[in-house]
């Protein structure tokens, strides 16, 4: 089992299937109890190389599976107490992260943002087909309402974005678009 730090609170397990057979994976009949062991074991891992104190809630979620090997991600959710504070290990806010399901909902945005005068410090990543807006501003008291109009708001870190996913704009992405396609 190979493990790698994504961010402050996710990790990324790679799990070769000749491991998951030794482990009674893959058998027929298989049992839930597997499964809770290997998360168990999973948990432990993460306790011993990062010292994670896990005392919320975590998931995991099949990242890829390939014929060799399983890549697990483990989202632990210990990290509430920064949240509440409004930052992250970088300063952005998780909360403050947008997924939009086309490059025109994002347009459709920039251009309410331009209209309003609004000025946003804004970075945008296209990863998996999607795109996300990072909104670097700590004052937001209505932009929230405006991207939740077009995209959604999204738990994935802006940590992992930037590591998996393809920098578009870097700076003032929002005012950048608006400049191209405002009338």
């Amino acid at each position: 089992m190979k493990l790698e730090r994504l961010s402050q609170n996710k990790l990324k397990y790679s799990i070769t299937f000749e491991e998951l057979v030794k482990k009674g994976f893959l058998e027929e009949g298989l049992e839930s109890f597997i499964w809770h062991d290997l998360f168990d074991e999973m948990v432990e891992v993460a306790k011993e190389e990062y010292h994670f104190e896990v005392t919320d809630s975590i998931s995991i979620e099949i990242y890829s599976l390939n014929p060799k090997e399983i890549v697990l991600i483990l989202t632990i959710d210990e990290i509430s107490e920064l949240i509440e504070e409004g930052i992250e290990n970088n300063g952005i806010n998780r909360k403050n992260i947008y997924c939009f399901q086309s490059i025109e909902d994002v347009i459709l945005l920039s251009l309410c943002v331009h209209n309003l005068q609004l000025n946003i410090a804004s970075k945008l990543i296209q990863f998996e087909n999607q795109y996300y807006i990072i909104i670097q501003s700590d004052n937001l008291n209505t932009f929230p309402f405006l991207c939740e109009e077009y995209g959604t708001q999204t738990n994935t870190s802006a940590e992992f974005l930037e590591e998996y996913g393809v920098p578009i704009i870097e700076h003032n992405a929002l005012d950048v678009i608006s400049t191209y396609f405002s009338r």
